[in-house]
């Protein structure tokens, strides 16, 4: 080869070379901080809130590692598909984004998830009534539904339904005031206060205990006296639950209109237990027993007339309940 020969192929060899070595830098900017749309993280889908928890959650994200929530523009960062709001009491309405991270540079941060507008009425008294529950001492499980609340003098009792480790339990709380308590509204303002379960750890059931109930041909005494009295009586919300091995219970908020006079309403957060002996089929104890229990194997542990803003409560359930189709017990059969 000559020597033009020589000069025109170290020529076409420095260019090969030089070609490699932008291809290499090229995969290499692609893996590292030159990045591509093939290298940036997918944008976060399907945030939710839930409320009362007042928590917000969202999709995992393949290679994120980190992710950047945007409450009303205000950008905290967290390491779970999770974060839980703090809102001011006046808090109505807020916005929430959310960026897939990686902190490793391997990926992009993705782009920001589409806007999502969150409204809470704060003065709502179902919502407020579901937060309050939720934030009980010692519930720190799942609030599936709150099934009545009344007062006796300085004492507010709340019922409610949760979830823990698959099973869902039926426990009666009794939160201490100071002084006596004559609203709902203003009891809940002030937050939970000195609080324990006045009851074990039962066992929510789904059995049709409350028709079965009320379709006895007498009742306990209190609740005979009302129908005596000329009521019809059915119940806004109810639940089940299993006391022991030979009794059953049935919590709930029953209403009595008069047969005479349609306008003659009355609310009673009620607290009923019913021996039943010990059948060995489970839904016979719910459904046959409960019917065939002795009127004096009936207990009324609890029969308290709602008043006020109580009442109101249980009005604004049973009003929900059909503006959104939902069946009296909230969802859980009883």
């Amino acid at each position: 080869m000559g020597k033009a020969g020589k000069i025109i192929g170290g020529i076409i060899g420095g260019l090969v070379a030089v070609g490699a070595a932008v291809a290499i830098f090229s995969a290499v900017s692609n893996m590292g901080g030159g990045f591509s749309e093939e290298t940036k993280l997918a944008t976060v889908q399907h945030v939710d809130y839930d409320y009362p928890k007042d928590i917000i959650s969202w999709d995992e994200v393949y290679g994120a590692d980190s992710y950047n929530v945007s409450i009303n523009d205000k950008v905290e960062s967290v390491k779970k598909t999770y974060y839980t709001v703090n809102l001011d009491k006046d808090t109505t309405e807020f916005t929430v984004k959310v960026q897939a991270c990686d902190s490793t540079g391997y990926y992009a941060s993705s782009d920001w998830s589409e806007p999502f507008v969150i409204t809470v009425d704060q003065e709502d008294i179902l919502n407020k009534v579901d937060k309050f529950a939720q934030s009980i001492p010692g519930s720190n499980m799942d609030l599936q539904k709150v099934v009545s609340m009344h007062a006796v003098d300085n004492k507010l009792y709340t019922t409610a339904v949760y979830e823990d480790l698959g099973k869902n339990y039926i426990y009666t709380y009794e939160s201490i005031y100071d002084d006596t308590i004559t609203s709902l509204g203003e009891a809940i303002d002030m937050g939970v206060q000195d609080t324990t379960h006045t009851d074990n750890s039962n066992l929510a059931k789904d059995y049709d205990t409350a028709s079965s109930f009320l379709a006895r041909e007498a009742q306990s005494k209190q609740l005979q006296k009302l129908i005596d009295s000329g009521y019809n009586v059915s119940f806004v919300t109810s639940q089940a639950f299993e006391e022991d091995t030979s009794m059953v219970g049935l919590k709930g908020i029953l209403k009595a209109i008069n047969k005479n006079d349609s306008s003659d309403i009355k609310y009673y957060s009620v607290d009923f237990a019913v021996e039943v002996g010990m059948p060995s089929n489970e839904g016979y104890k719910y459904t046959t027993a409960v019917k065939a229990a002795d009127v004096n194997d009936i207990f009324e542990d609890s029969f308290v007339e709602l008043t006020g803003d109580f009442a109101e409560y249980a009005k604004e359930v049973e009003a929900n309940q059909k503006t959104n189709n939902i069946s009296n017990d909230l969802g859980m059969s009883y």
